[in-house]
């Protein structure tokens, strides 16, 4: 419980230098900022209202850093698809085939994150109980809509 606590604790503490850090770069990087400031914030949403018990808090963390890595691949092909699509439209150089290519990306991007959540799901109710479980997804999924949010907020429609 104390390493993962360090690990959310040392997570929040690089977020802030980057934050902080980042004043005067591109709007690319203000959103990344933003992605893994949320990270941080994710896992001290999880850390506070999940209240693991000693064995859950170790066996969870360690689930969570792999389902984490695999999710955080997902997470990074939709900011690329996310910059490249305020690129093409901010300079009016969004095609037909483009936007075709970016939707396909968008589902593609949307169906990976549904594969990762129902492999995991298996994996955390190895360790944990289902009602946890089911709280654990149900914090996963206001924290992606609050990010989803944020996105569509900043994100010209398409013109």
């Amino acid at each position: 419980m104390v390493k993962s606590r360090f690990l959310i604790y040392r997570t929040i503490l690089f977020a802030i230098l980057v934050l902080f850090g980042v004043n005067g770069f591109a709007q690319e990087q203000d959103l990344n900022v933003q992605r893994i400031t949320l990270e941080a914030k994710k896992k001290v949403q999880i850390a506070k209202y999940m209240q693991f018990t000693n064995q859950q808090d170790k066996d969870f963390w360690n689930i969570y850093a792999n389902y984490e890595r695999d999710m955080g691949n997902v997470y990074r092909r939709k900011f690329d698809m996310i910059v490249e699509f305020r690129r093409a439209n901010e300079a009016n150089r969004m095609t037909d085939n483009l936007a075709a290519k970016m939707l396909d990306e968008f589902f593609s991007i949307e169906n990976e994150k549904l594969l990762i959540k129902q492999k995991y799901v298996k994996d955390f109710r190895k360790i944990l109980p289902n009602k946890k479980v089911t709280l654990f997804y149900q914090i996963d999924n206001k924290l992606d809509a609050i990010v989803n949010h944020e996105i569509a907020m900043k994100l010209k429609l398409l013109e």
